[in-house]
């Protein structure tokens, strides 16, 4: 399946999945996926993952115990099931007729088989903050999931109870980033606002110089096809340009933006760095998730499939 095209992203009657452990950092996302049952008419199919890494299994063996569970029938799981609805009506205040799937094995591996299964179009995850330990120790697993996932992913704050009604994307006017704010925009509601913002390179040209004024004439005609591109009946495009200093890194200055601008998410691209590529130069989406401060949205890029 590929990449919906930048203008036209939906959620309408496609499946999103709720991927949740019950525990308190997952209320933001149960009542994000129920905002977007009720108000963009998505599917939420709902995952609770077996967490196998502290058992003696072998990795190879986790796929194997889900082929088990799958081919014993729904009738395994059915208890675990009914709690997690419970669980569900405890959070949202009412029950709910979500699919519920128990899943069993490394919660990463499991999320993404599930996509995979239900054809998913957005993945709904809560999302933690990371401390230095954590990331050593611990297992990431909603990085994890954005490293190999073939469809959008948010994860959300424990604070977000709705849907986003403001959104900054980062934007570098490349396909990938189009489809990322074109994936926001879709969150938005009609009076929402997303706001376009592009990070320059530290080596620029002095305002006045001639190659600076052809740079920034760019800027601006990228801003106005991209406006032009997601702009719908309501909705408030906006764009702004972060200026940084040599030690600033990118996802400083969207998280300090944000902060001042009161976003609900903040949404960008993901490049699908190697893992030597993150050591050294770092990766946008993985510093927005492991801040873990803003609800974060990544989207991936076209042909990028596991």
């Amino acid at each position: 399946m590929s990449n919906p095209q930048p203008t036209n992203f939906s959620l309408s009657g496609r499946p999103v999945l709720l991927a949740t452990d019950g525990s308190p950092a997952s209320a933001g996302a149960t009542h994000v996926a129920q905002a977007l049952a009720i108000e963009l008419r998505a599917r939420v199919h709902t995952l609770v993952v077996l967490d196998t890494r502290g058992a003696p299994i072998p990795p190879p063996l986790d796929a194997a115990i889900q082929l088990s569970s799958e081919v014993v029938g729904p009738g395994v799981h059915a208890e675990q099931a009914e709690a997690v609805r419970r669980g569900l009506a405890a959070t949202l205040g009412h029950e709910v007729d979500w699919p519920v799937r128990m899943g069993v094995g490394t919660p990463a591996a499991a999320i993404v088989r599930e996509v995979s299964r239900i054809d998913a179009a957005m993945i709904v995850m809560g999302l933690r903050r990371h401390g230095r330990a954590d990331r050593v120790v611990n297992d990431e697993t909603t990085l994890n999931v954005i490293r190999t996932a073939s469809c959008p992913v948010l994860g959300v704050t424990p604070e977000l109870r709705h849907l986003p009604k403001r959104i900054l994307a980062a934007i570098d006017f490349s396909s990938a980033s189009l489809s990322s704010a074109a994936v926001a925009r879709a969150l938005l509601p009609r009076d929402g606002r997303l706001v376009l913002a592009y990070v320059p390179p530290l080596a620029m040209y002095p305002p006045d110089d001639g190659e600076g004024v052809i740079h920034a004439l760019g800027v601006q005609a990228g801003f106005d096809r991209a406006t032009r591109e997601l702009g719908t009946d309501g909705l408030t495009v906006e764009s702004v340009v972060l200026h940084h200093e040599m030690k600033r890194q990118v996802a400083e200055l969207l998280i300090e933006y944000a902060d001042t601008t009161s976003a609900d998410v903040i949404a960008a691209g993901s490049a699908r760095l190697s893992r030597v590529d993150r050591w050294m130069l770092g990766s946008v989406s993985t510093d927005l998730v492991r801040d873990g401060r803003h609800s974060v949205l990544v989207v991936p890029p076209a042909g990028k499939r596991p």
